[in-house]
């Protein structure tokens, strides 16, 4: 799988960017703040149709189309050639009416709205996730270790709905229902409503929440396998990694989660807890509570493992991930490694750059023109990004 071309207008640092790129290695270098991480968020933007960091879709449209067009958008657009054929994709962000308080000269962004097309045809979101492929690196992964379960969630979610169509409609209509179950909850706690209308509610969170939690489980448990495989060759000392799932279930429902009628035995959970979820006002169990366990020799790797080893363990954990994408699909993801080499010793260093020589095309950001070596990455492209431009070098 490989990226042939990439379109970004209003994008951030980007006011027009359109540039054609071939299989390979391609090493995009430029000073700090030149926009190496925006381009590489882009491209995983298109993969996911999510962004890699919190915040308002607003904030993806240049401050220039903000202050400058009366309906300011941003628009990223690629095109994508796959072992089943060319796709393009397009998503357009643009800003709502802007409201008194989100003047062009605010510092806040504006609210958005976002609109998908997969070879020019108008989608949902769902229809456009995994049309490309990729795994991001980045020095924040190691947050995937020692950071708090959402985002391990974020990491499964992002993982598997490249994968499985039906993932992506499941966790969308979870988080729906979800919302709707828990404005249910907080009346009846206000002695509010009719109890009796959480059955509807307990069935259509069953339904979803059976799709996930199968999904979790299953890819976890190839993933720990892989992963351990990439722990191996980069850890220098001998320390076992083992990644469980770690579901938001009561003890005597966390085994059989890939057995049918699992959706019939989520109900039943939740009408056991349903007065507990009414006193909190809250659903307490379910898949969006769920977490994944990282151990290192047995100990929770995000509380004893140091920061170096919690590194190796996070890029291990993406390691797998390219694995598990090849293996699942016979096609290979684009790589993007935003600034990740220079903090990894040789060792390391060697490892992610053989897996870079692993995959169709690998996207890898750096400040110094000169870091990683050609000798390092023969045969690399490099570009010099420069005020929102890509100069071939």
């Amino acid at each position: 799988m490989q990226l042939s071309q990439l379109t970004l207008t209003h994008v951030r640092s980007f006011e027009r960017l359109e540039m054609d790129f071939g299989p390979g290695v391609h090493v995009i270098y430029g000073e700090n703040g030149s926009g190496k991480t925006n381009l590489l968020e882009a491209i995983a933007l298109l993969s996911t149709a999510r962004r890699a960091r919190a915040g308002r879709d607003g904030e993806l449209i240049s401050w220039r189309a903000l202050a400058e067009d009366p309906l300011p958008a941003a628009q990223l657009g690629a095109t994508v050639d796959s072992a089943t054929g060319r796709t393009t994709l397009d998503i357009t962000v643009m800003a709502r009416a802007l409201r008194n308080s989100e003047a062009p000269e605010s510092t806040d962004p504006p609210t958005a709205t976002r609109r998908f097309r997969v070879n020019g045809v108008a989608r949902r979101a769902s229809d456009l996730i995994g049309r490309l492929r990729t795994v991001l690196f980045s020095a924040d992964d190691v947050g995937l270790v020692e950071g708090a379960p959402a985002a391990r969630r974020r990491f499964l979610d992002v993982t598997i709905s490249q994968l499985e169509p039906l993932y992506v409609r499941a966790l969308q209509r979870y988080g729906r229902v979800l919302a709707q179950r828990n404005s249910l909850l907080k009346r009846l706690q206000e002695r509010r409503g009719d109890a009796g209308e959480l059955d509807f509610w307990d069935q259509e969170a069953a339904a979803a929440g059976a799709v996930l939690i199968r999904s979790r489980a299953e890819l976890l448990e190839r993933l720990d396998g892989l992963a351990t495989v990439s722990h191996r060759e980069l850890s220098t000392r001998a320390g076992a990694l083992r990644i469980h799932y770690a579901p938001a279930l009561p003890d005597d429902l966390r085994d059989g989660l890939c057995e049918p009628g699992l959706d019939s035995r989520l109900v039943a959970m939740l009408r056991a807890t349903r007065a507990n979820d009414i006193r909190r006002a809250m659903t307490l169990h379910g898949p969006h509570r769920d977490d994944v366990a990282m151990l290192l020799d047995g100990h929770a790797a995000g509380a004893f493992a140091s920061r170096g080893e919690q590194r190796t363990l996070a890029l291990a954990l993406r390691l797998g991930e390219v694995a598990l994408s090849r293996e699942r699909t016979g096609d290979a993801p684009v790589l993007l490694l935003d600034d990740v080499l220079s903090e990894l010793d040789a060792r390391r260093r060697a490892r992610v750059v053989a897996a870079a020589y692993e995959v169709d095309q690998v996207f890898i950001t750096t400040p110094d023109e000169d870091r990683p070596a050609s000798a390092e990455l023969p045969g690399a492209r490099r570009y010099l990004l420069d005020q929102g431009a890509l100069s071939p070098r």
